[in-house]
């Protein structure tokens, strides 16, 4: 109402102008979904992990199509995307499939994260460390990532002092206590893991960056 400008929404529902659905995960090899604008569907496949993805595709759509772009631009672009945003899948010498989330981390995007998790199959191990500089937002921001590894994993790992937030909010939510390891760093985070982990587990790493979450990776990922 505000605004002199041109607005197009974009969503999950009809009352959207680009919207989609029929959204399908498969895991690592992407998503499809069917695309809807004005009186044209399309149906496509991008090569970005989860479910939440699909917003992300539904943005970059809206551009091309204010900048003017052919749908067969646009479709080839979304099917040639060349990275998942920062998260990068790699093999443990278990034989476990490590995601690699060790940019940075916020509550929205370890939610994010944590859904993608729910998304694969196989036994589910969340390795999640402090989220820092939140401000006001610390306590409550910890507490909803607890309770969400809780409904999503079967093992939860938490590193870092602001990381007992976390462990203590999975616990109250449900999740039973041999399930859940807490260590104050990533050498001890390793320590457990390594024992840990087999062959078909899913784990997912992420936390902030001045946790340097990535020696976990780097420690437990096959070379070469």
């Amino acid at each position: 109402d505000k605004t002199q400008a041109n607005i197009l929404y974009y969503g999950l529902t009809p009352e959207a102008h680009l919207w989609a659905d029929e959204i399908e995960t498969m895991g690592l090899e992407g998503i499809r979904f069917r695309l809807h604008y004005r009186r044209e569907s399309f149906s496509v496949r991008v090569p970005l992990i989860g479910h939440h993805s699909v917003q992300t595709a539904l943005r970059a759509t809206a551009v091309g199509i204010v900048e003017g772009l052919t749908w067969g631009e646009i479709i080839h672009g979304l099917q040639r995307s060349p990275t998942q945003l920062r998260l990068v899948a790699v093999r443990s010498s278990s034989g476990a499939l490590i995601l690699d989330d060790t940019y940075n981390a916020s509550p929205e995007s370890t939610l994010a994260s944590l859904q993608i998790l729910h998304e694969m199959k196989g036994r589910r191990i969340a390795v999640l460390g402090d989220m820092l500089e939140l401000g006001p937002y610390e306590q409550s921001g910890h507490e909803k990532v607890g309770v969400r590894a809780a409904e999503v994993a079967d093992v939860l790992v938490a590193v870092g002092e602001l990381s007992k937030i976390i462990a203590r909010a999975a616990r109250e939510a449900g999740m039973k206590p041999e399930k859940i390891f807490w260590v104050p760093d990533t050498s001890q985070a390793i320590e457990v893991l390594k024992p840990l982990l087999k062959e078909g587990d899913i784990v997912l790493i992420k936390g902030s960056h001045g946790l340097r979450m990535d020696r976990i990776v780097n420690a437990l990922e096959v070379i070469g």
